[in-house]
């Protein structure tokens, strides 16, 4: 499967501090099985780079996935408060979406 991320978000994929993808659960990403590869593409590069799925996770929503998971492995500044991540994270996918399909936490080894 390919995905694409920011540079920032790629590079933090890159460099292993960023551990978990985090997705609507929608019909693509309910296709993901743990094994599975995962082509990452920096969308300002196009460098591309194979991570593999070491566990799925699914929340209802991205306040209940941040309250598990905070900080640079999600992405995210250590210190940023869970509604910070969760207005960022909506800039990028509606309430609607997150509603329709749920969230989910693609752990990367």
């Amino acid at each position: 499967m390919k995905m694409g991320l920011t540079h920032e978000q790629f590079e933090l994929v890159r460099e292993g501090s960023k551990t978990i993808e985090i997705r609507l659960n929608d019909q693509k990403r309910q296709q993901l099985r743990v094994g599975d590869p995962i082509v990452f593409e920096d969308l300002t590069t196009q460098q591309r780079l194979s991570k593999q799925v070491a566990k799925l996770e699914k929340f209802a929503s991205f306040v209940q996935l941040y309250d598990h998971y905070q900080g640079i492995v999600v992405g995210s500044a250590p210190t940023d408060s869970v509604a910070k991540m969760v207005s960022d994270t909506y800039r990028i996918y509606s309430k609607q979406q997150e509603a329709e399909h749920g969230v989910l936490a693609i752990h990367l080894e």
